[in-house]
């Protein structure tokens, strides 16, 4: 009995896998942040280019995050509709701390 209990636990997949390509991702888009304003970039502008930034970190992250979801028992189609929300979400952030840093 124990030993099904720790080969489900084994089984279970660890949500660790996706903290490197989240990191990754947000440092990625950190980077883009500070060269844009250093650039002096718009805020429309930004807001543009944002949706387009870092796209082999989004890719990594998005892969991540499915794989993840998939394997907790989550429809594929969800699983991206999800990653893709998070990625949403990461770039909005992003929009909106930047609006903010150029009105200081």
């Amino acid at each position: 009995m124990i030993t099904l209990v720790m080969a489900l636990a084994f089984a279970t997949p660890n949500p660790a896998v996706i903290d490197a390509p989240r990191h990754a991702f947000a440092a990625c888009l950190k980077s883009f942040e500070t060269n844009q304003l250093r650039a002096k970039v718009a805020a429309d502008a930004y807001s543009a280019a944002v949706k387009a930034a870092c796209p082999g970190e989004a890719q990594a992250l998005t892969d991540a995050l499915v794989k993840y979801d998939v394997a907790m028992g989550t429809k594929r189609a969800s699983a991206l509709a999800n990653a893709q929300r998070d990625i949403d979400d990461y770039r909005l952030t992003s929009e909106e701390r930047y609006r903010d840093l150029m009105s200081q």
